[in-house]
């Protein structure tokens, strides 16, 4: 349930904002936002999670707080209304997702199941709130999205309280648990740096489709809910791949993972440039299982196996921070006026941000091929 506001948001959020009057720049800038202050809130709560030892407590008291911003924002107007509105709601949601997955890492891990069947839930609830928005958003007019948005959110909160309790570890010490300087140490001076920034960069390279696919889909004359639909084929397809991550994790290994996803991304986002037809379209959203999820899964598994367990809440919080955060909203304002230039070419532009991150990649792959971190622990 919790994925099911993010459905409605990141296809439709852009129309809402474009309905409210504000230019392609500004929307470019309040998507970019949204995303930027990730930086602060992801590794922040992360950190008091860490420190406190009651990782639920800040899920549930950040997904209440993200409710109450985004209850807020159906009633903003203006664009110097919207943006302190958004800022907030993006602050707050910016550590629930990571700290649930973190979660959802150790118990897959502890109880022997497979970590890409549990997150296919969270794809679901996405694919439910975009294709429900997008259908009924084609008899409701844009302004409605944020109302869409802001209920959906409450299904975030109902799915905090309904998280089973997390069992207390043996030698588990809350209040020493956590040395920021070895965070940084192991962010900076470790070879997961490298994998870090390559994985970082895929997930960057999606800013393009996250804040301008549905105003380019939409001056190319596709409804709401093929839209949605659209949406629709990129879930589905990561559905797929994570309810066998398992075999393909063991199959290729995170490192080679990672690269077959970046490649994948590179050929998504030059198809994507020069698509102008639904069933092309949607066969280039169907590669969202590869430019996406296989990176993902590349890199969450690969802090389940690498990163030591007291420090895990605050790798999924400098993931979130770096990825979610610093790389995708900076690339997200940049879209902006790529985009205003050059339309769909702009895709282009993600091409070349893939074509980097594989080149880490693969240098990791020769460097690294077998990888274990010795982070103090």
């Amino acid at each position: 349930m919790m994925m099911i506001g993010s459905g409605v948001q990141l296809p439709f959020l852009p129309l809402w904002l474009a309905a409210k009057g504000l230019s392609v720049s500004q929307i470019a800038t309040v998507v970019a936002a949204m995303m930027a202050v990730r930086v602060i809130g992801a590794p922040l709560f992360a950190y008091i999670a860490d420190r406190s030892g009651n990782r639920i407590l800040v899920i549930r008291l950040c997904s209440v707080l993200a409710l109450l911003a985004y209850v807020t924002m159906p009633f903003t107007s203006t664009y110097g209304q919207i943006l302190p509105v958004a800022l907030a709601a993006g602050l707050f949601f910016a550590p629930v997702f990571p700290l649930t997955e973190g979660f959802s890492v150790d118990a897959s891990a502890a109880h022997g199941l497979d970590y890409g069947r549990i997150r296919l839930w969270a794809s679901l609830s996405f694919l439910l709130g975009s294709l429900a928005s997008g259908a009924l958003l084609t008899s409701l007019p844009h302004a409605a999205t944020v109302w869409l948005i802001a209920g959906a959110q409450c299904f975030n909160v109902l799915a905090t309280f309904l998280l089973p309790p997390e069992p207390k570890r043996a030698g588990d010490h809350p209040t020493s648990s956590f040395d920021f300087s070895a965070a940084l140490k192991f962010l900076f001076l470790s070879r997961f740096t490298v994998f870090l920034f390559a994985a970082s960069l895929a997930n960057a390279s999606h800013a393009m489709m996250y804040s301008f696919s549905s105003v380019h889909w939409t001056s190319l004359g596709f409804s709401t809910l093929t839209i949605g639909i659209l949406w629709a084929c990129a879930v589905l397809a990561e559905v797929g791949l994570f309810a066998f991550s398992g075999r393909v994790i063991e199959w290729l290994g995170s490192p080679l993972l990672l690269c077959v996803g970046l490649t994948g991304g590179i050929v998504r986002w030059v198809g994507m440039a020069l698509a102008s037809n639904v069933i092309e379209m949607g066969i280039l959203q169907a590669m969202h299982a590869i430019s996406f999820a296989c990176s993902h899964l590349a890199l969450m598994h690969f802090i389940r196996l690498n990163v030591p367990q007291k420090l895990r809440n605050t790798a999924q919080g400098l993931y979130a921070a770096l990825a979610g955060g610093i790389l995708l909203s900076s690339v997200t304002w940049l879209s902006g006026p790529l985009y205003q230039a050059y339309g769909g070419l702009a895709y282009l532009g993600m091409a070349v941000i893939c074509s980097l991150g594989l080149v880490l990649a693969l240098s990791y792959v020769r460097l690294s091929p077998k990888v274990r971190l010795a982070v103090a622990a």
